[in-house]
């Protein structure tokens, strides 16, 4: 498995390549099997449908990783935060007021709602040839955070840095379910045979510094430390998205295998500050990939020159945009393998 490789510390003159969210709406593969169901927490908990999806950017373009599909407020909809998607708006849930406690403490049955992710790792595993590995993932705990206090997604998030600043040792608690909620669901995923875990931080960057260490960087190690204890041969890739240069103290705290990089960082910073024991993935902006053609293919060649000597995994910024032309997929992965 180059992939596996390339996070255990291999430098490769072709990387390895993925795509975030390389099983979804740009394809129409994707959009025949979605319309089967009408709720998107549904379509997540159907473990033949979840695997069916997960294998197709494999089976099409032969990705040499493939993640697992699922949503990272799963975790919060099997604490009793239900979350509903709304067309046009995005995740639905009841918001986490100031001074509400979360309280949680059956572990058994969370699991037991769980269980169809771990199905869906199982039949992906059986329908993809060894040479394929499984990412499983789940979202940090700031980034879960934020959806409980906001109610949803956010552009300023101002809700829940208004909880932070009004009632932090309430958010201290509740990221310390959240971290445990985390934990379990990663279990969950490994045991199912996932051979890598990724953590999204997605909105890493609208913490502000201020409470870096408390709330992304101290949970993340722990979350770190306990499946390096458990499952010393699952690597771990971390994306602290826009976290800016707090990128460096992120990796020397919590000390991934391999860190994500968003667009909106200088991969020749990243490059630099962080050693080269330490595997990068990313960062080719998404506008990009929708774009294609010799812009694409500059991109490209400016990243796999920059990083061809050190342990590199090929991916975008961010998740591929639903307007990507399937085409430029197919032209992206075989420009860098030739």
């Amino acid at each position: 498995m180059i992939f596996i490789n390339t996070l255990n510390g291999q430098t490769n003159n072709v990387p390895p390549v993925w795509i975030m969210r390389q099983a979804g709406r740009y394809l129409t593969e994707y959009m025949d099997v979605r319309k089967t169901e009408q709720n998107f927490i549904n379509f997540c908990l159907n473990a033949e449908k979840a695997s069916q999806v997960t294998c197709q950017p494999i089976n099409k373009f032969g990705m040499d990783a493939s993640i697992i599909f699922s949503d990272i407020l799963l975790v919060l909809h099997m604490l009793g935060r239900k979350v509903t998607f709304v067309t046009e708006k995005g995740p639905i849930l009841r918001e986490l007021q100031i001074g509400e406690k979360l309280n949680f403490e059956r572990w058994d049955e969370y699991k037991l709602r769980l269980n169809p992710v771990k199905e869906a790792i199982i039949l992906t595993k059986q329908n993809l040839t060894k040479q394929t590995p499984v990412i499983g993932f789940s979202g940090n705990a700031w980034t879960l955070f934020t959806y409980l206090t906001e109610g949803g997604s956010s552009k300023n998030f101002l809700k829940a840095r208004e909880f932070l600043w009004k009632d932090t040792k309430n958010a201290e608690q509740i990221i310390n379910l959240l971290v445990n909620a985390i934990i379990n669901f990663l279990d969950i995923q490994i045991e199912g045979g996932a051979d890598a875990i990724m953590l999204f931080d997605s909105w890493a960057g609208s913490l502000p510094a201020r409470f870096r260490k408390k709330f992304i960087l101290d949970p993340t190690k722990k979350i770190v430390r306990h499946i390096r204890s458990t499952y010393p041969l699952i690597p771990i890739i971390c994306f602290p998205k826009s976290i800016g240069e707090g990128i460096i103290e992120f990796v020397d705290t919590v000390k991934p295998n391999c860190i994500a990089v968003d667009h909106f960082t200088d991969m020749e910073f990243v490059d630099k500050y962080i050693s080269k024991n330490v595997v990068v993935q990313g960062n080719i902006d998404p506008m990009c990939l929708v774009q294609g053609g010799e812009v694409l293919k500059k991109e490209v060649d400016y990243l796999l020159n920059l990083l061809r000597n050190r342990p590199y995994i090929f991916n975008l910024g961010h998740g591929i945009l639903p307007n990507t032309p399937e085409e430029h997929v197919a032209e992206l992965v075989s420009y860098i393998r030739k």
